[in-house]
């Protein structure tokens, strides 16, 4: 049951203004060892013009996990990097953990839908949105389509396949394999079965899912998996796919052994950073395409690097001092994070730096044809994606993966009461 706290975040003070001075206040942040450099430069301007001191802390992998252990033992940094999706607020809200965070002097300046697509739990906002979600599409190496003669992107899911195909068949001296997945790190085995689900989303399946209407064995979810598998089978993929990690499969789409991976914007950043940030270069070589079962949706997957949440340590001088350095992060220091991130604006008085690539400026712009991801509109989250690595490693079948996954969400949603379990 959320906690029902009457914090009033219209009041006076609330929001402190970005210049009050901290001397001797000591926060703490928490981040995943995928996101310890973004707030680098926010942290040394905040404490520079605050004189606050703030303690960037790496949780190892897997970052949620590891710290959900670590609160639950009552260990809890003042902020931390987190998915502002519903399965992920769930229970940190539930156990009374979370600063309210609605009202923000910020909110109004949000590009139109960024600040409702994710941060809020039953009306009420848990988290601040700090750069632009991602969404599950392909990314794809311009060079090896056109020596493979392909001159258009798929339009759909079957296109997606047959493009696939004509690429294994070109036999192209470089390439590798058509597709590239990452089963060794596990978390990117997901994209590719939910990218099949996004119609089945617009019309429903997660509400469904969520009162036990519909299962993870049933067809919709159970044939994705199983087509995701038919392309294993078919030998689209790396043969080392059960064991490749993510950053193999960055490397291989920016040199060229693959043709195609399904990604977010993580793993584009991974390509960025190999191609020295230079966006002639990665204009020239990488695109980006929504693709979904029966055309180009998009699936909005907002990731642990674009929401920041403020937590509640029973130190009101900190947890207002928290507060204060979203507000310093979002307004003050807006302009120069993000120049210095090379990433797009979610703010409409703050423009985009002139460096962002078109792979990423195309990812933006699908949201505005996307629909959320499990972990957006699921009340759990499941290891979907611990279980299809097992299956690409073949320790599982199709309908092992359905039935794992499936008794994985009826454990959570029946702890949370949810009805129709």
């Amino acid at each position: 049951m959320a906690s029902s706290d009457d914090t009033d975040t219209k009041a006076v003070g609330y929001w402190p203004k970005t210049s009050q001075k901290l001397d001797g206040v000591n926060l703490t942040f928490w981040s995943g060892p995928q996101s310890n450099k973004i707030p680098v430069q926010v942290i040394n301007a905040f404490q520079k013009k605050t004189g606050a001191k703030v303690k960037l802390v790496t949780i190892p992998e897997v970052y949620e996990n590891n710290s959900q252990s670590k609160i639950t033992t009552g260990d809890v940094p003042d902020l931390a990097f987190w998915q502002p999706t519903r399965s992920m607020l769930t229970g940190l809200v539930a156990q009374g953990k979370l600063q309210k965070l609605d009202n923000a002097p910020f909110e109004k300046d949000y590009k139109k839908g960024i600040d409702d697509e994710a941060g809020l739990y039953k009306n009420t906002r848990y988290s601040i949105i700090i750069s632009m979600p991602p969404t599950i599409g392909v990314y794809y190496n311009k060079e090896v389509f056109k020596a493979a003669g392909i001159n258009e992107v798929p339009q759909n899911w079957n296109d997606f396949v047959a493009t696939a195909q004509k690429i294994k068949d070109a036999n192209l001296p470089n390439v590798g394999s058509p597709l590239y997945e990452m089963g060794g790190s596990q978390w990117g085995t997901q994209w590719a079965v939910q990218a099949q689900l996004a119609e089945a989303a617009k019309a429903g399946l997660w509400d469904r899912v969520n009162s036990g209407k519909e299962k993870f064995t049933d067809s919709h979810i159970l044939d994705a998996i199983t087509e995701y598998q038919s392309l294993f089978k078919r030998g689209l993929y790396n043969t080392d796919a059960g064991s490749a990690k993510d950053t193999a499969q960055e490397k291989a789409l920016w040199e060229g052994n693959t043709a195609m991976i399904f990604g977010n914007a993580s793993q584009f950043l991974g390509v960025t950073a190999l191609a020295n940030h230079d966006k002639s270069a990665l204009d020239q070589r990488i695109g980006y395409f929504p693709v979904s079962k029966r055309g180009n949706y998009a699936t909005l997957i907002p990731d642990g690097s674009n929401a920041v949440v403020a937590f509640k340590t029973k130190d009101a001088k900190r947890e207002a001092a928290a507060r204060q350095f979203l507000n310093f992060w979002m307004t003050d220091d807006y302009k120069a994070f993000i120049d210095e991130q090379n990433i797009i604006s979610v703010k409409k008085n703050v423009d985009s730096p002139a460096t962002v690539p078109q792979a990423s400026l195309d990812m933006a712009k699908s949201i505005q044809h996307s629909v959320g991801a499990m972990q957006l509109e699921a009340i759990a989250n499941p290891d979907l994606y611990v279980n299809l690595a097992n299956m690409v490693n073949d320790t599982m079948t199709p309908q092992q993966v359905a039935q794992t996954t499936q008794d994985q969400f009826t454990q959570v949603a029946k702890a949370q009461g949810a009805k129709g379990f």
